[in-house]
């Protein structure tokens, strides 16, 4: 019955709608957007980006490199976007942004279905896929939050997990994993103080 509800629910919605859900899950209203954690060996990793010059500096094992917004990945511009809610407008520009770049790395975003994510089996959204068994590149995002948590796109898969106990609460995952070809290539960890490991 819950599968039923969650089709209709699905042929009510366009995918465009639905990385608009995204974007407000996400959205953070600060200019400045600050993240420090660590990588799978324990090497301080820092995310800075800037809304109003849309550049993110990233260090990483001390080395420090600047992205403009354009050049930044995929999987960081799901959260780093720089719509800004006093301006109805740049939501637009943002959606189409991101929209463009799910198309631009092989994501269908003219289809979108329910299904069951691979990693926790918890229910999807799946953009990209027309049906729920179907082999694709997919942006899947919880149907409960519409927060990422399966970007796939060729050979690579980026997993999102611990919203709820990241720095920045719902709005940034805690953990990031990186798989190329199903095997672990590495991950970042942005845990508040009280969740990390002792």
């Amino acid at each position: 019955m819950k599968f039923i509800l969650a089709l209709l629910f699905l042929s009510m919605i366009s995918p465009s709608e639905i990385i608009t859900n995204m974007t407000d899950t996400l959205y953070l209203p600060d200019h400045k957007i600050a993240l420090q954690g660590v990588d799978h060996e324990n090497n301080p990793v820092r995310l800075e980006f800037d809304k109003e010059k849309k550049v993110l500096i990233k260090t990483e094992k001390g080395e420090k490199s600047e992205i403009k917004f354009a050049d930044m990945p995929l999987f960081l511009k799901l959260f780093f976007f720089t719509a800004d809610k006093t301006n109805p407008e740049s939501i637009s520009v943002s959606v189409k942004s991101i929209a463009g770049a799910l198309h631009a790395a092989g994501i269908n975003t003219e289809v979108a279905t329910v299904s069951v994510s691979e990693y926790d089996g918890s229910a999807v959204l799946a953009i990209g896929k027309e049906k729920r068994f179907t082999e694709a590149n997919v942006l899947e995002l919880s149907k409960e939050s519409m927060r990422p948590v399966i970007l796939k796109t060729g050979d690579e898969t980026y997993v999102f997990s611990d919203y709820h106990r990241s720095q920045m609460p719902l709005a940034f995952p805690g953990n990031i994993k990186f798989f190329k070809n199903g095997a672990l290539q590495g991950e970042w960890i942005f845990l508040r103080d009280e969740y990390k490991q002792k």
